[in-house]
């Protein structure tokens, strides 16, 4: 796969933002969405998917499901995030909960795990030991880089690992602790951002912010890509930031042939209250109970939104 320019790989996740480089889109002056707490994926082989994701990744397996034994498993990522898979069963819904919003893992849904920056030379070499093929992508500039590595799982999802700065002041609400290095494992410290495919992009961008509350940050001047921050207020994207982020974009293949996702679930730490009442007077088809809110958007995406635990 060919390299992007400086100027492509510094437009797709510049660390600053000016006019000339992004539009607005209406949105609350304060975001309820505080931060990135789960992604379901959609695997044909829920045993191999699992053994993938505790040895290449080293994520710990929590649970299956209860009276689904069969099709569903949730991995802790860390403290407050997991990633869930899903083996779809004919005639059966992985979670009875979700059931009425018809609610699917991602099939090629776009996502980041965060990794602390000095680990990427290690990263390369974990990834080498698994023989699996990577992509080296510089998104920053000479002069302030933030690499990126790309690969794929046996499912056909795009991940990424992005090297992050604890120590830099743009904090997500749940900021991921340092876990003692383990041989043969990428060391993993969170969940970095999710990334989804919209047909109907520019109705997109105002609809995010408007039905939910998502803090539009930015859009690329060459293609439709929108950058969304988890967090009270938008801010720049990149240089180390350890914030979570969405990223919508049109269906087409991206950098490092990353496709967007079709149709995916993931979950959010919010204000729930705050996106219900933003949620009912859109209209949209929604669930609340005592785990949170769960919405079906126009697209096919279902979101849940769940408040954070104390």
């Amino acid at each position: 796969m060919s390299q992007p320019t400086d100027a492509q790989a510094a437009a797709f996740h510049a660390g600053g933002v000016n006019d000339s480089q992004t539009t607005t889109a209406p949105q609350a002056a304060v975001s309820p969405l505080l931060d990135l707490a789960s992604i379901t994926l959609e695997v044909n082989h829920l045993a191999r998917g699992v053994r993938f994701y505790e040895q290449v990744l080293g994520l710990e397996r929590l649970e299956q499901e209860a009276g689904n034994t069969s099709s569903v498993a949730t991995l802790r990522v860390n403290a407050h995030q997991t990633l869930s898979l899903w083996q779809p069963v004919t005639r059966q819904h992985n979670d009875a909960r979700l059931a009425p919003l018809q609610a699917r893992g991602a099939s090629h849904l776009h996502y980041a795990f965060q990794v602390q920056s000095s680990d990427l030379p290690r990263c390369k070499d974990v990834l080498d030991e698994h023989g699996l093929s990577w992509q080296e992508i510089n998104l920053g500039t000479s002069d302030a880089p933030d690499r990126g590595l790309y690969f794929f799982d046996p499912f056909g999802h795009g991940l990424e690992l992005r090297g992050v700065n604890l120590a830099d002041s743009r904090r997500p609400y749940f900021l991921p602790s340092v876990q003692p290095a383990r041989p043969h494992v990428l060391p993993i410290i969170g969940l970095r951002e999710a990334a989804l495919a919209f047909q109907d992009y520019s109705t997109m961008k105002t609809h995010l912010p408007q039905a939910y509350g998502f803090a539009f940050a930015k859009e690329q001047e060459d293609r439709d890509f929108a950058q969304f921050t988890l967090a009270p207020h938008p801010e720049p994207d990149g240089d180390g930031t350890p914030r979570r982020w969405l990223y919508a974009w049109d269906p087409q293949v991206g950098l490092a042939d990353m496709l967007g996702g079709d149709h995916a679930l993931v979950r959010f730490y919010a204000d729930v209250q705050a996106v219900t009442r933003r949620v009912k007077q859109a209209g949209l088809p929604h669930l609340i109970d005592e785990v949170g809110l769960a919405v079906r958007d126009p697209e096919g995406h279902v979101f849940e939104f769940v408040e954070p635990p104390a």
